[in-house]
């Protein structure tokens, strides 16, 4: 049975068809820069522009070259499409699907809470599992991937699938890893962060960024750390170093270091308190993207002039320089 909200999706008018010219989209949304160099990226005249609502939770947007968007919504098991000028079903079921990405063959990858697996569906619509678990254990439920140029997919497995969490007695792997899944071998990243989630990769493959949130004591006292981890890659994609890229501690914003995505010229879109954080890639924080909801992810749109913004119930888009 379709569920309210989605009934609610079908029925909303012209928010449904999409948002073809500036004169129909729904501006909100703020900037925040804290740099003149935030300008360089984010142009003076954008908005945040409102392209959709009355999803459940949507996640992993991702753009194919031919022309469309297409992210999950996790809770309603729908991957959506978006051509520019109306939404339509992409795939039902999807699995729960979170993290989703093409590969160059138009093959999609999907990061499955139901399954807990990373599942690959060809154009044709056949579909096969890629890997489910690690040492024999089952994974908690894979949540975000990126793919580097020689074919290896790097992903996180969070619990947060996973109904009990940590404490879920489904869970078989006693951490949560970050991975690297390699002409069918899988390999541990890393064992010891609380909450890994977002993933990129730097433009020339030098670095693997992770976003993780982290409890722990600072200056005496119990607090929340947002945590996003530079792990410098070696020729063969192992790592041989991690240090901390950027942080922040107890927010007084809503959001969560989740989605992440890296331009061209090597600056990181993250989402975290406020919206969309606009850091360089020596860590330093140039501005924010104030986003009304908080943001669970997002994508380059073709040739990186724009990014898709999603954030639970609503997708957004900004226009890039």
């Amino acid at each position: 049975m379709m569920s309210r909200n989605i009934m609610i999706f079908f029925l909303t008018g012209w928010m449904l068809t999409g948002c073809t010219s500036r004169e129909e989209v729904h501006p909100v949304g703020q900037f925040f820069p804290v740099s003149d160099r935030f300008r360089d990226v984010i142009p003076e005249e954008t908005l945040v522009e409102r392209m959709g609502i009355g999803f459940e939770f949507t996640e992993g947007p991702v753009w194919h070259p031919d022309g469309y968007l297409v992210f999950s919504d996790i809770p309603a098991s729908i991957i959506y499409r978006w051509n520019g000028k109306k939404y339509d079903t992409f795939r039902q079921p999807s699995g729960h699907s979170n993290g989703l990405l093409f590969e160059p063959d138009g093959s999609l990858l999907a990061c499955e809470h139901g399954s807990r697996s990373i599942t690959r569906y060809s154009p044709e619509g056949e579909s096969e599992v890629l890997v489910d678990s690690y040492r024999g254990k089952k994974l908690n439920s894979p949540n975000d991937l990126c793919r580097s140029s020689d074919g290896s997919l790097f992903f996180t497995d969070p619990p947060w699938g996973l109904e009990g969490r940590n404490d879920d007695p489904e869970k078989e792997l006693p951490f949560n890893g970050v991975f690297r899944w390699q002409r069918g071998r899988l390999k541990l990243v890393d064992s010891t962060l609380s909450g890994p989630n977002g993933i990129a990769l730097s433009p020339d493959e030098h670095y693997l960024y992770v976003a993780n949130m982290e409890t722990g004591m600072v200056d005496g006292e119990m607090v929340n750390q947002m945590q996003w981890l530079r792990y410098t890659l070696g020729g063969d994609g192992k790592v041989v170093a991690r240090d901390l890229f950027f942080s922040i501690v107890d927010p007084s914003l809503p959001g969560s270091p989740d989605g992440m995505k890296v331009d061209r010229n090597g600056n990181l879109f993250l989402t975290g308190p406020g919206g969309i954080l606009v850091v360089d890639k020596a860590g330093t924080l140039l501005g924010t993207i104030g986003i009304p909801i908080p943001a669970t992810n997002l994508a380059f749109g073709p040739r990186e002039r724009e990014i898709y913004v999603t954030a639970r119930s609503t997708l957004y888009r900004v226009r890039l320089k």
